[in-house]
């Protein structure tokens, strides 16, 4: 059973551009871009804790979009993110947990300001 729609967070958005919806996955350390074998990213939204996250660097253009809960306009992941055109959701406060595999939502149309909405969560066996 999926749950029904929930705003996640908001966040600076790092240019406007249309809404788009892709399955979250979180990246934590540099192990994690490593350890993908041929994975199929063009769905991937990547959700990153630190605005220097320039280990993204080998996949973000394969990436739909990026979610990244520090990090400014300036930022490298933010420079990165503009040369590649990947929308970038930059300083993202997060009101609920978001977990990998996940689908979201952006809303990406406002020109300063991003919503992050969860349209449908994988359901968590105890």
């Amino acid at each position: 059973m999926s749950q029904p729609l929930d705003h996640a967070g908001t966040g600076v958005n790092l240019f406007a551009t249309k809404d788009l919806s892709g399955t979250a996955r979180w990246f934590e350390e540099t192990s994690d871009v490593l350890d993908i074998d041929d994975d199929d990213l063009e769905d991937t939204i990547a959700f990153v804790h630190k605005g220097g996250m320039t280990f993204l660097s080998p996949i973000l253009p394969d990436l739909k979009g990026i979610v990244c809960t520090a990090g400014s306009r300036e930022s490298h992941l933010a420079i990165l993110s503009r040369e590649s055109a990947v929308p970038c959701v930059l300083a993202a406060e997060l009101a609920t947990e978001v977990p990998s595999g996940a689908q979201v939502r952006l809303n990406l149309t406002d020109a300063e300001t991003a919503t992050i909405d969860i349209v449908d969560a994988p359901v968590v066996t105890a």
